[in-house]
């Protein structure tokens, strides 16, 4: 064997360990990215339950419509995050069970 050939080898080697550490390394931030995902997902979920409380022990009339709106938001920004999570294969059942809310509830459906 060569001085030549050694090389050669040696530097196939070393890329193929390279290419390992990227996966590695790309691995571990797609899981990263992933788990902050489903964390803004679970806030989505409670701000939703709270603009839904909220709702229920306003009395004004102007708060009860700021409070329809913050629902309305607050729904369309969960069944986004939902949309994105079912494009991407993303299930995990603690954070997306029971999730899925369409259209708005009338007052004494949403307790």
């Amino acid at each position: 064997m060569t001085l030549l050939n050694l090389k050669e080898k040696s530097e196939v080697v070393l890329g193929r360990i390279r290419s390992q550490l990227e996966k590695g390394r790309k691995d571990k931030q797609d899981k990263l990215e992933q788990e902050e995902f489903m964390q803004e997902l679970v806030r989505a979920r409670a701000d939703l339950s709270a603009a839904r409380n909220n709702y229920n022990f306003a009395k004004e009339p102007a708060l009860l419509e700021y409070y329809i709106y913050e629902i309305k938001a607050a729904e369309t920004r969960l069944n986004y995050y939902l949309k994105l999570a079912k494009q991407n294969n993303l299930s995990n059942d603690g954070y997306l069970s029971g999730l899925v809310f369409s259209g708005m509830k009338r007052r004494e459906e949403l307790g």
